[in-house]
């Protein structure tokens, strides 16, 4: 089912954002709670702000992450780059969740006063999507995913994904997908609808907690409130789109 995602404003919050920088890493944080807290994925600085909003409107501590090498931190493993001619992806994706667990997750915890048995969930747009997804089953950090859009055509991902199995004990995953988004120009990418929902097929059958929502638009379109019906579907609180 296909919903609706209107324009939406940029409420007022009054949690206090600080920035942490962590190498080539930028991380803005906002602290509402101790218990819960969400780690953003992002390939832009911009969803600081909105970091710092959602934080206030969704009872959740925030974390948007952003300057990671895009193409090569997120990619699980070496291949062909896409579109046709771009450089092919390295597969940094083993190092950087080595960061994120070692360096980010201890800095951004101690900054905000997270207790250590709190519920976390890591989100991720696109590429930082499929990074969400595949460290999600190769180790116990996070509780909880976020995928909007993620880039489950990768070479490979979805028979890596049926072989390697899913873990017992995960908890809730949600993903969200623009229904014009099949219709790209580059052939690879015209598979991620049928790679998502075999994704969400694979968890499902292996009793997780999953849900798969289709919105309007195309790869690019309604990033903010894309986010606000993820938060409001995984915290159950604040506004939701449509």
């Amino acid at each position: 089912m296909t919903r609706d995602l209107g324009p939406k404003s940029l409420q007022v919050c009054y949690t206090v954002m600080k920035t942490l920088y962590i190498d080539n890493l930028r991380v803005d944080v906002a602290g509402n709670r101790d218990d819960r807290i969400c780690y953003l994925l992002y390939p832009m600085q911009s969803a600081g702000e909105w970091g710092e909003w959602a934080s206030k409107t969704y009872d959740v501590s925030v974390a948007v992450i952003s300057g990671m090498d895009w193409d090569d931190d997120m990619a699980p493993w070496p291949a062909p780059g896409v579109p046709r001619g771009c450089p092919d992806f390295k597969g940094d994706a083993g190092a950087f969740l080595e960061r994120l667990e070692k360096q980010i997750m201890p800095a951004v915890e101690s900054a905000l006063g997270i207790s250590r048995d709190a519920s976390r969930t890591l989100a991720g747009v696109s590429l930082s999507g499929l990074f969400t997804l595949w460290q999600w089953m190769t180790c116990p950090v996070f509780d909880n995913i976020i995928s909007l859009s993620g880039s489950f055509w990768y070479d490979g991902f979805v028979r890596w994904m049926e072989t390697h199995g899913v873990p017992a004990g995960k908890g809730r995953a949600y993903f969200l997908l623009g229904d014009r988004e099949a219709d790209s120009r580059v052939p690879e990418f015209r598979s991620v609808l049928i790679y998502t929902r075999k994704v969400v097929s694979l968890l499902a059958e292996a009793g997780v907690s999953t849900e798969f929502e289709i919105v309007p638009g195309d790869h690019y379109q309604y990033g903010q409130q894309r986010l606000e019906r993820a938060f409001s579907h995984m915290f159950g609180d604040g506004p939701k789109a449509g």
